[in-house]
């Protein structure tokens, strides 16, 4: 059973309907694109504030995402459906030799309840944690996103894993180290979509949404 509802796409009025067939037999309809976004004034904030970076990045992520109903699309059972809401996987590092345990974290549009539950649930898991506790539970979960950080890491590409060779069921993202470009601070982050479903166009949006909302800081 899906944690998220869903509502079947009548396939026969979508106006997406021809460039999925076209990409749809494909070997692997998936699509990497990876690109700099400013973070310059919440990296900043953060910082002063003793606030989580990490929490505004995830939050500006999910916020992006749900409003494109593009990055909503999935492949279930052989046809296309669109979920009401996108969450998240996110691995968290739970000791100084890296192992991490996979967070499911829920999305709300109200930040200050989404930041508080999603610290609540990240501070929560430990080095007991089952590692995939989640994943193992609700096998076939489509209504998700994995949001990876490494924020050690700054990057100009990533290839993600595939479990299919056709592709992954949903996007998956990557956001690496802040750096300073030309007085400015950026993060890289790199996302993995179907082409099928998501287009230039949608990937535009959604970075632009993304570099618009950590352009201000938002009190928690």
């Amino acid at each position: 059973m899906s944690i998220n509802n869903y509502q079947l796409i009548d396939e026969t009025k979508w106006g997406r309907k021809d460039i999925f067939e076209f990409f749809r037999p494909f070997l692997d309809s998936s699509v990497s694109v990876t690109t700099e976004v400013e973070c310059g004034v919440t990296f900043t904030e953060c910082k002063t504030k003793g606030t989580s970076f990490f929490l505004h990045s995830l939050y500006a992520v999910l916020k992006a995402a749900n409003e494109i109903p593009e990055l909503r699309y999935r492949l279930k059972d052989g046809k296309p459906v669109i979920y009401d809401r996108v969450d998240t996987l996110t691995p968290i590092k739970v000791n100084n030799t890296g192992k991490f345990v996979e967070a499911f974290v829920q999305y709300d549009a109200d930040f200050i309840k989404f930041y508080r539950e999603a610290y609540f649930t990240i501070h929560a898991l430990n080095e007991e944690s089952d590692p995939y506790a989640f994943v193992n539970a609700h096998k076939g979960e489509l209504g998700l996103m994995t949001i990876s950080v490494t924020p050690g890491l700054y990057f100009t590409s990533i290839k993600h894993t595939q479990r299919q060779t056709y592709g992954n069921d949903f996007p998956l993202l990557n956001i690496g180290k802040v750096v300073n470009r030309e007085g400015r601070l950026v993060i890289p982050v790199a996302i993995t979509v179907n082409h099928a479903f998501v287009d230039g166009y949608q990937l535009g949006l959604f970075f632009d949404k993304m570099n618009e909302w950590l352009s201000s800081y938002h009190e928690i």
